[in-house]
């Protein structure tokens, strides 16, 4: 019997390629967007993400919420194109490219197959550093709705702090009622999934798919590749 009741998960780049429908939907909308269409769409990408970084501290210290954040990393990024935006359209930039992002997640067979099985045997639930206004529609359209539903995901957007912050584990861990040794998280994140994850107290293992490398201490239980690999350990 496994010593774990409860398997948390990350959400983006743990359960799916965030990072790669990301990078679709903004290809997409870079090219259709009336004030984007003209510029250098790799450019304004690279720019894009590289705003984004920068911002995300920020954005996990709660000097800004994600509207802000969103709305930050456009107009930085158009300002090295010495381009400026009003609100209407940096909004409605966003409102084009997460459709165009969403409509980019797709299923993956692995990924349901090793969710029902462990779903036979544990609780399963998602702590996700992101926006409630897309967290359910990604789960959705992976077909993992059924074994995610609301009451067992917890966002930070709604809870008000993120990753690694003790408190959104904390809270994680009292939705869930079990004692941390209970608990094992699945991330791709090692400072949130990992280090985070193991200082509140539960076990961790690292969804290492890029070969990253740690960046502290900790000894995740083990370092998988593929989410295949994750029933091996529990």
């Amino acid at each position: 019997m496994s010593r774990f009741s409860t398997i948390l998960f990350d959400l983006d780049d743990t359960l799916f390629d965030f990072s790669a429908c990301w990078e679709k939907g903004m290809q997409e909308t870079i090219a259709a967007h009336a004030c984007t269409a003209d510029l250098d769409g790799a450019a304004l990408l690279a720019a894009l993400r590289r705003h984004g970084d920068a911002l995300w501290g920020d954005v996990i210290a709660k000097t800004y919420d994600f509207t802000q954040y969103r709305r930050l990393r456009l107009q930085r990024a158009m300002a090295d194109f010495n381009r400026t935006m009003a609100v209407e359209e940096i909004d409605d930039f966003q409102r084009v490219y997460q459709a165009a992002c969403l409509a980019a997640v797709q299923p993956d067979p692995e990924v349901q197959d090793v969710i029902a099985k462990l779903a036979e045997k544990h609780e399963l639930g998602i702590v996700t550093n992101g926006p409630v206004d897309m967290a359910f529609i990604k789960l959705e359209r992976l077909g993992l709705s059924a074994y995610f539903p609301q009451e067992r995901v917890v966002i930070s957007e709604q809870l008000g702090y993120h990753k690694p912050d003790s408190r959104i584990y904390a809270a994680a861990q009292e939705r869930f009622g079990v004692p941390s040794s209970e608990v094992l998280f699945v991330g791709d994140t090692w400072e949130a999934d990992v280090a985070g994850a193991m200082d509140a107290g539960f076990s961790a293992i690292w969804f290492n798919p890029r070969g990253k490398k740690p960046t502290s201490a900790h000894q995740p239980l083990a370092v998988i590749e593929r989410l295949a690999q994750l029933p091996a350990y529990v």
